[in-house]
């Protein structure tokens, strides 16, 4: 069985999309910081017939982002997908604020979990990857506009965008796609960790959003499915916008 590597998949966007891909037949390694929330992900799927195990790790490592996707394939199989969801960014961590009033500490923590975990995973998964593997990286619209108080995620993010359109044609002569899935406002409990108003920022983000409402989960997740199955082995390099339409205003 082929096996799908998430970070960030004890809740949100990493939990849904680890469930999704458990029911297209991946196994999937569980990747997370401290969230018991992951035990409940692989038994959840284990109760829908898949196979799942939770692992363990501090993405801003790169050696144990590593030691993830190894014992993720000898445990589960081969790694066939990487998605790397995990912001790197909590409750307790350092400051965020306008460009300049960040501290360099936070704007280091986002390159090292967002860059540096991409690089580390994808490194670790690529002899695995030959042949038709796939990765995929969740980035934010905030990336090509300003977002209040969200300067050192999105230039991370921005950062992470560009490495994967190297890893593209670098890793195309192997059989390897590589893509983003960049998302709008998403309803998840991510938000209370950027943002002091949570339920103001969805409410305007529904507001500005031509479909009316901010995202789910789910609505970014079915995108990763697809990037995951063979109807897109022929698409890599792309940054698929799922965001309701809100960058058209």
């Amino acid at each position: 069985m082929s096996t799908a590597v998430i970070t960030g998949a004890s809740r949100g966007i990493g939990r849904a999309a680890a469930l999704a891909l458990a029911r297209d037949g991946y196994a999937v390694a569980v990747g997370y910081h401290r969230d018991a929330k992951a035990a409940a992900a692989v038994e959840e799927i284990h109760r829908d017939g898949g196979q799942a195990a939770a692992f363990a790790l501090d993405v801003g490592n790169q050696d144990q982002c590593a030691e993830f996707v190894r014992t993720a394939g000898e445990r589960l199989g081969p790694v066939r997908a990487v998605i790397s969801n995990a912001t790197g960014f909590s409750a307790t961590s350092p400051a965020l604020g306008e460009a300049l009033d960040t501290p360099w500490r936070t704007y280091e923590q986002m390159f090292t979990t967002r860059v540096g975990s991409l690089l580390a995973l994808v490194a670790a998964a690529c002899p695995q990857l030959t042949g038709g593997g796939r990765v995929v990286t969740t980035v934010s619209t905030g990336t090509s506009r300003h977002v209040p108080g969200s300067a050192a995620i999105a230039a991370a993010m921005a950062s992470a965008e560009s490495v994967v359109r190297y890893l593209a044609v670098e890793l195309g002569r192997d059989g390897i796609t590589a893509d983003l899935v960049s998302g709008g406002v998403v309803a998840t409990d991510a938000l209370r960790d950027i943002s002091s108003d949570p339920e103001r920022l969805l409410s305007a983000a529904a507001r500005a959003t031509p479909l009316g409402r901010p995202g789910t989960p789910e609505d970014l997740v079915d995108v990763i499915s697809f990037l995951c199955s063979k109807k897109a082995a022929w698409i890599t390099g792309r940054s698929l916008t799922t965001d309701g339409g809100h960058s058209l205003r």
